[in-house]
């Protein structure tokens, strides 16, 4: 799926949205100089167990400190480490740097689990449109049926895993 066609789905779902078009971001920081604060600021992370078997999208405020070796306890998974940038466009078609919780729209066999910190239930946050020159800002609770309704498994969860013993 494109930008183009995502706003497309979100515009026939009658989902509300902006859009902020930007130079291209590589990370959250070089965002928080060119983004304005119409929302949650987030970060995604893209995982995969240490099988290569099990995947992961991982939404988080952008400040959230999150340790991966306690993750995996967390979601019921091995051990977890970031997916390769191959894994990230066979898997969501996704380029590094774009990566998105709307990336899981692309994922054909629905083999990433959606994985949302709850702190950004009900809440307005950001995540770019499938390209990393542009950042749109929407609500959890009307984008959240569409993703459910994707197929992929959607969890919200504690990602600071300060409730995950040793």
């Amino acid at each position: 799926m494109s930008e183009e066609e995502l706003y497309a789905l979100l515009d026939a779902r009658n989902i509300a949205y902006e859009t902020f078009h930007h130079e291209a971001v590589m990370t959250v920081a070089e965002a928080d100089e060119l983004v304005p604060r119409l929302g949650i600021p987030t970060k995604n992370l893209f995982l995969r167990d240490d099988k290569k078997r099990a995947f992961f999208l991982v939404v988080a405020h952008e400040d959230t400190e999150i340790d991966l070796k306690h993750l995996h306890k967390q979601l019921g998974s091995r051990r977890l480490s970031f997916a390769s940038a191959d894994m990230l466009q066979d898997k969501l078609g996704l380029e590094q740097g774009s990566v998105t919780p709307f990336g899981i729209l692309n994922d054909a066999t629905h083999e990433v689990t959606l994985v949302f910190d709850e702190t950004l239930a009900h809440q307005r946050f950001d995540a770019h449109p499938m390209v990393n020159t542009a950042t749109m800002f929407i609500e959890m609770d009307d984008v959240l049926p569409l993703f459910k309704e994707q197929g992929n498994p959607v969890v919200f969860c504690d990602l600071t895993c300060k409730n995950i013993g040793n």
